[in-house]
C-alpha cells in the first residue's frame, strides 16, 4: 500500500504531464480502433463484392458454354442432315443409272463418257 500512496502523491504533483501525454495516447488508441473497424468493414464489403463478381462470372461462363454447345449441336445436326441428303441423292442417281444401262452398248457408252469426264 505504500506504493499506492507514493503514486498518488506523484500524480498530485505531476498531473499536468499525465494529462499532456495521456490525452494524445488515448485519442490515438480510439482513432486506431475506429480506423481498424472501418478497415474491417471495407474488407467485408470487398469480399462480398468479390463473391458477387465470381458468381456473375460463373453464371456467364455457364451461359456461354450452354450457348456454344447448342450452336455446335445445331451445326452438327445441319451438317449430318446435309450429308444424309447428299448420300441419298448419290444412291438415287446410281440406281437410276444402273436401271438406264440395260445393254452392253449403253454400258460401253457410259464408261467412255465417264473416262472423258476424268480427262
Amino acid at each position: 500500500m505504500v506504493w499506492l500512496s507514493k503514486t498518488w502523491n506523484w500524480l498530485k504533483k505531476n498531473w499536468k504531464y499525465v494529462v499532456t501525454f495521456g490525452i494524445p495516447v488515448i485519442v490515438n488508441i480510439v482513432l486506431n480502433v475506429i480506423r481498424s473497424n472501418q478497415s474491417l468493414e471495407k474488407k467485408v464489403e470487398l469480399k462480398e463484392n468479390e463473391n458477387k463478381i465470381e458468381k456473375e462470372a460463373t453464371e456467364l461462363q455457364e451461359r456461354m458454354l450452354r450457348e456454344a454447345n447448342e450452336g455446335l449441336h445445331d451445326r452438327t445436326k445441319d451438317a449430318f442432315d446435309d450429308w444424309t441428303e447428299d448420300i441419298e441423292e448419290i444412291r438415287d442417281n446410281r440406281k437410276q443409272m444402273e436401271n438406264e444401262i440395260d445393254t452392253a452398248e449403253k454400258a460401253t457408252a457410259a464408261i467412255k463418257e465417264k473416262l472423258n469426264e476424268t480427262d
